[in-house]
């Protein structure tokens, strides 16, 4: 009855429309970001080259002028200060080099970023609010709450290991845009752009759901995370630093553990959670449904990824290989049941 009145109130002071005003913002700041980084990713690509190019000039100069080798040194050293700002890295690695243009160009989109998460968190909890339940009773509100954690996510690791992780925001800008397109298309195809307080029985345990779902968003989000690092090792070939504007193979493959470690067990507490909502909803713990199963599988595929790292040893492409799988079946459990396999879960799609 308290919920009832707070939402008439809520109705009635045309909270709906800050929701879908804050919701629209947001994935209006997610454009303008993804163009930050976009400027910020090509700056530093095209910066990396300029140097690459002047120390090769520099080398051949010195091989054909040995008496001039100690000038040439000093003119590096010039160019560094005066135009390239390199933060060092705390293992000793080659820092990636920027200018102070390109430094005020990340943090924007990074600052961009953390406006458009405000946004989409005041539009998801005053819709919470019109609703009485969690905003994920359908697949428009379960895509702008994965956008919604995978950006969370994605800043928060900007937060920790700054040019490192920013080095692939631009992926990070992509998949957003990518589920935001998704959210959109299933809002407008099937009506559930505005606020409803529908809810199937099977949803109706609205504390196991807020928990078991939630969790859910930010494992998957962080595995999401963990393949911009995969991604990142694959264009480095394996190992080492073949493109100065990106981390190492090595760098990558840290931050990727990382995240990764942060995911595995909230995918497991997901599957535990899953379980005692699937007896509440359906009378059994574990039925083989394709939901649950696909989402075991991923679970497994990491704990594989974990194995095969930490105690075998494993390193370069392969364990980028294992991200790269891995990722594939976080968004198929996400996004692939729900379009493409009848589920029990399928109640995210009309159909």
């Amino acid at each position: 009855m308290y919920l009832s009145s707070i939402a008439a109130t809520a109705a009635s002071s045309g909270l709906p429309a800050i929701s879908q005003g804050s919701l629209y913002a947001g994935m209006g700041l997610i454009v303008v970001m993804t163009l930050a980084y976009l400027s910020y990713t090509v700056g530093s690509a095209r910066l990396a080259q300029r140097i690459t190019l002047e120390r090769s000039a520099r080398r051949k100069s010195a091989k054909t002028k040995s008496n001039q080798a100690a000038g040439e040194s000093g003119s590096v050293a010039t160019l560094a200060r005066a135009e390239v700002i390199r933060h060092e890295q705390p293992d000793g690695e080659e820092p990636i080099a920027l200018n102070r243009g390109l430094l005020v160009l990340g943090r924007g989109a990074s600052i961009l970023g953390w406006l458009a998460v405000l946004a989409l968190i005041v539009g998801l909890a005053a819709r919470t609010v019109i609703e009485q339940h969690a905003p994920w009773s359908d697949l428009y509100e379960f895509s702008l709450s994965f956008t919604t954690a995978l950006l969370l996510c994605y800043l928060v690791f900007e937060v920790r290991f700054h040019e490192r992780v920013r080095a692939w925001g631009l992926y990070v800008c992509a998949l957003a845009i990518i589920t935001l397109s998704i959210a959109v298309y299933m809002g407008v195809t099937y009506n559930m752009l505005a606020p409803t307080q529908e809810l199937i029985p099977a949803l109706q345990d609205q504390a196991i759901l807020t928990v078991h779902v939630a969790v859910a968003i930010f494992a998957y989000s962080l595995f999401c995370v963990a393949f911009g690092a995969g991604l990142v090792m694959l264009i480095q070939g394996g190992e080492g630093q073949r493109y100065r504007w990106l981390p190492s193979a090595e760098a990558a493959d840290a931050l990727g553990y990382k995240a990764v470690i942060a995911g595995f067990p909230l995918l497991a507490l997901t599957l535990v959670l899953g379980a005692y909502w699937a007896n509440y909803a359906w009378g059994h713990y574990w039925s083989w449904d394709p939901k649950e199963t696909s989402a075991l599988v991923t679970w497994l595929i990491y704990a594989v990824y974990l194995h095969a790292r930490g105690i075998r040893g494993w390193r370069g492409n392969r364990i980028a290989w294992l991200l790269t799988i891995g990722f594939i079946a976080t968004l198929f459990t996400y996004y692939g049941v729900s379009f493409f396999v009848p589920s029990l879960h399928s109640y995210a799609v009309p159909q």
